[in-house]
């Protein structure tokens, strides 16, 4: 026969049982009690929160401090942006001297021939990067500047041609200072 004894528990037993469900049901009732948004700054201790609790890539960055993000590679150039508004229009210049001033120019391409002018006669293709430009009138009290024309950049340079009055002699370089055909502008500004 089975004793009586043998199926009553301890009493450490029932202590424990006892223990073990009211730490499940407050555990329980916090979970399920607690309202919606009920904890906050105050509620947590320092340094609660740690990397581990915290979903990746929840965190924006004005979640972070000034300075505590390292700034990352800087990225490849956008296209360019639609152009703007034109600006205010300058003020009038000083009037000129009167018609005292003077201006004969020329287009010239890379074999020697005018595309196009003003006041100029002839031009001359004297051998690689050597051109000389004739112009109506005597010239030389007048500046020659020069440009050449297309995208590359180049070297040019100007100057009366010996004995004559209306000539100019230009020669032209590439940016290596290598004697080469260049198109070309000249102006004569007197």
């Amino acid at each position: 026969m089975i004793s009586i004894k043998r199926l009553c528990p301890s009493p450490a037993t029932v202590i424990a049982t006892i223990a073990l469900l009211v730490a499940l049901a407050g555990t329980g009732y916090a979970a399920t009690a607690l309202p919606a948004n009920s904890v906050g700054n105050r509620q947590l201790q320092n340094n609660a929160v740690t990397s581990s609790k915290v979903k990746d890539h929840s965190l924006l960055k004005v979640d972070f401090a000034s300075g505590q993000l390292v700034a990352g590679p800087r990225g490849s150039v956008g296209p360019p942006g639609p152009p703007g508004a034109a600006g205010a229009r300058g003020p009038t210049g000083p009037a000129g001297a009167g018609g005292t001033s003077s201006l004969e120019w020329a287009v010239v391409d890379a074999t020697g021939n005018l595309a196009r002018s003003s006041g100029v006669l002839s031009v001359g293709h004297l051998g690689t990067g050597n051109y000389i430009v004739k112009f109506n009138k005597n010239i030389s009290q007048c500046a020659w500047p020069a440009t050449i024309r297309g995208s590359s950049f180049g070297m040019i340079t100007t100057e009366l041609l010996a004995t004559t009055t209306d000539t100019v002699q230009v020669r032209t370089r590439d940016p290596f200072n290598q004697v080469v055909d260049r198109a070309f502008h000249l102006v004569a500004v007197c």
